[in-house]
């Protein structure tokens, strides 16, 4: 009884950590890249490599991207409705 026990606890530990690898391996290729797309909008995107709309990027953490994205793409100030009478 307990070799069968045992059997069956180290094929769990042997499952979980090639999931634990394989998981962590599979994140690491992929980088945040800052994008703006044909209608101007600014995005953070997770991906392999550079594509066309890339304005900025690679980066290791999407906090980064994100502090680059507000720094390239500064949101428009929104006039006021008394502007607009």
């Amino acid at each position: 009884m307990n070799k069968s026990l045992l059997k069956v606890l180290v094929a769990l530990a042997v499952m979980l950590a090639f999931t634990v690898v394989s998981v962590s391996a599979f994140a690491a290729d992929k980088k945040y890249f800052v994008i703006k797309d044909t209608k101007g909008v600014c995005k953070v995107i997770q991906a392999k490599e550079k594509t066309p709309a890339t304005i900025s990027g690679p980066f290791e953490k999407k906090q980064d991207a994100e502090k680059s994205k507000k720094d390239l793409c500064p949101k428009k100030d929104k006039k006021s409705n008394t502007d607009k009478k």
